[in-house]
């Protein structure tokens, strides 16, 4: 059974930089919407976004999804893994949440960074 839960900020009363933070601490998977992403990138410029993400996930010790859309009912997710992750656990990892990632977005296939 996969539990999921949808979080909206309002990025104008709360830092989605924090918001993102606290999501990763208490959940096995975070996946950002490409709006989610936006917005962070809104707040702390976009490398100072990716260092955001890799700071977290490291912290936490699992990656963090990014979706964006890539046309008509379609999208992409790529994660970003903690520091040392090699990229065959990135792929163990997202292999094994499959099933969660297919539930929240549709069809999923993996695909080589």
């Amino acid at each position: 059974m996969t539990t999921t839960a949808h979080v909206t900020v309002n990025a104008a009363t709360v830092s989605p930089a924090k918001a993102i933070a606290v999501a990763v601490r208490s959940g096995p998977l975070v996946i950002l919407t490409g709006r989610a992403f936006a917005e962070l990138c809104a707040e702390l410029g976009t490398e100072a976004a990716y260092r955001h993400l890799i700071r977290v996930a490291t912290n936490a010790g699992r990656p963090i999804g990014i979706n964006a859309e890539t046309g008509k009912d379609t999208s992409s997710t790529a994660f970003i893994a903690p520091k040392g992750w090699t990229e065959e656990r990135l792929r163990g990892w997202v292999a094994g949440r499959h099933d969660e990632i297919e539930a929240a977005f549709g069809t999923a296939t993996v695909r080589a960074s």
